[in-house]
């Protein structure tokens, strides 16, 4: 089970959608305690549908501070590149499980229910009950559905890759720039590998002599990319990722999407989804 608790699983979600999410599911909750009237409902003298409106709201809102607020607060976390079926599927228990708190909360001050111990553990059942199965099969689901369909792809855009010949040296040299100008960094074309975002820094991954070697610059991903922009081999394939097409000879696919692998002992680079479509071709067009 560990295994696939481990694996890579997509979490770029945008704002918009967590919005979307987060009305849907708070429907969700008015209508099927409105309708069905569970957990005691029934003897409910109040305005049930009124009542039901409270816990839908309420769960919409935690699930906006959720996903919406503490992603913002706490980015490092959130980072997709970390993200696993173990994450997603431990963060939507905090979700149910805080939802169920702010629902007995409001229970309490809609004059239903105290505030013990066991009330608390009887809404975190509840709640759990309802989501937990559901939730974790559909991430489960979710995960192979796009690990397959990626690793499918990778197979046969490696097809190509494997009569692709790497060229002779080239005598193109590139600079990539630094805010200090002693400190450019002057290499062979050839000898690029990919370049990394670090906040304020970027990391160059090149050769020398033949070895993989990292190099720490202060400069931004879009400066250097602006100041190798003449060169269509090099990719901006990522938000934190600019790589050498000349270098990949592999191509491997998860949940998150599409890795490359470069000739050198070196990390795989993530591409985009935003480049799905034209990465065969990218890839194809390399001489």
């Amino acid at each position: 089970m560990l295994p696939i608790l481990r694996r890579p699983y997509r979490s770029d979600r945008t704002a918009g959608m967590h919005w979307r999410s987060a009305l849907i599911f708070g429907a969700f909750v008015f209508l099927f305690l409105s309708v069905f009237r569970p957990f005691g409902l029934t003897g409910w003298r109040g305005n049930v549908w009124l009542l039901a409106l409270g816990y839908g709201a309420t769960t919409t809102l935690v699930m906006l501070l959720l996903n919406v607020v503490v992603p913002v607060l706490m980015p490092q976390w959130f980072d997709e590149e970390r993200w696993t079926v173990g994450r997603e599927i431990g963060w939507v228990l905090v979700n149910l499980a805080s939802i169920g708190a702010a629902n007995l909360v409001y229970s309490h001050l809609a004059g239903i229910g105290g505030l013990g111990w066991w009330d608390l553990l009887r809404f975190e059942g509840y709640t759990l009950l309802v989501g937990i199965f559901p939730v974790s099969l559909g991430v489960l689901w979710n995960e192979y559905r796009l690990a397959r369909r990626y690793q499918n792809s990778s197979a046969a855009m490696n097809t190509g890759i494997g009569t692709h010949q790497h060229q002779a040296a080239s005598p193109v040299r590139v600079v990539i720039p630094s805010e200090t100008a002693q400190e450019d960094l002057e290499l062979g074309l050839d000898e690029l590998l990919f370049l990394r975002s670090d906040g304020n820094y970027v990391e160059v991954h090149h050769l020398e002599q033949g070895r993989p070697v990292r190099t720490v610059l202060r400069c931004s991903l879009k400066r250097a990319e602006e100041a190798l922009a003449a060169h269509p081999s090099l990719l901006r394939c990522h938000k934190r990722h600019l790589v050498n097409l000349d270098r990949v000879r592999h191509v491997s696919g998860n949940a998150q999407g599409y890795h490359l692998f470069l000739e050198a002992e070196v990390d795989p680079v993530p591409v985009s989804r935003s480049l799905n479509d034209q990465l065969p071709e990218l890839l194809a067009a390399r001489p």
